[in-house]
């Protein structure tokens, strides 16, 4: 459930507009794609709180009394921001994450995949030609982005310190695997009704990507235990 209407102003619209193909859409349709079906609603939830500026990183402990020190990312001595945190901060955790989801867009497309803060606040209007494609770009950069959030958390309000790089790594492939999962699992109409995936639409989301492929050619795809050539 969200706390707010939709009607109320998107503060951090401006970057994901300027990130996404569809720059010209409404605040409203953005808001909309945070409510995706595609997205979980724990990472639709995360998405909101981003494009709201929700979350208590930075600028936000200036007020604090005892607390201003949160304002500086102590690893890359630099003010926090979600930006940071998403897509620049050298602590383990953001660079690997991204180097496994580029190696795995790559076997789909060809192409790297290094996300703006724009791009991953619009995850849900960024289009491709492809509707497989479309997916699993929307997929990666929502999973990656919000395993990034729980590794940072993790690190600094748990104090765990930096994750190892062999952990970062299973943790990303099991996210994924479980999205994997769970996409199959939804293709059992009788099971799931309306709510039911296409099988046409799974396959095409992760064909190119997988290890015992030839699974893809059931009628309904079932799980497949690990990603090709990833990690």
């Amino acid at each position: 459930m969200y706390l707010v209407s939709p009607d109320l102003p998107i503060l951090s619209l401006t970057p994901a507009r300027s990130s996404s193909k569809h720059g010209g859409r409404a605040s409203r349709k953005i808001w909309r794609s945070t409510r995706n079906k595609d997205i979980s609603r724990s990472i639709r939830f995360f998405l909101w709180m981003l494009i709201h500026e929700g979350y208590k990183v930075g600028k936000f402990w200036n007020s604090v009394p005892t607390h201003q020190q949160r304002v500086i990312c102590n690893i890359c001595g630099t003010h926090e921001t979600m930006d940071h945190i998403l897509t620049q901060c050298t602590a383990p955790g953001q660079k690997e994450v991204w180097d496994l989801a580029s190696e795995m867009w790559r076997l789909k497309t060809g192409k790297d995949l290094r996300p703006a803060i724009g791009q991953i606040m619009a995850g849900g209007v960024t289009k491709h030609g492809d509707p497989g494609a479309t997916r699993l770009h929307k997929i990666l950069i929502t999973e990656s982005a919000h395993l990034i959030w729980r590794i940072r958390n993790e690190r600094v309000i748990q104090n765990t310190g930096p994750a190892p790089l062999a952990k970062i790594r299973n943790r990303w492939l099991k996210t994924i695997n479980n999205r994997l999962a769970i996409d199959c699992a939804m293709t059992d109409k009788v099971k799931y009704g309306k709510k039911s995936l296409k099988s046409s639409l799974v396959k095409s989301t992760w064909r190119k990507t997988l290890r015992g492929e030839r699974t893809l050619a059931r009628d309904r795809p079932k799980t497949v235990g690990v990603l090709v050539g990833v990690g």
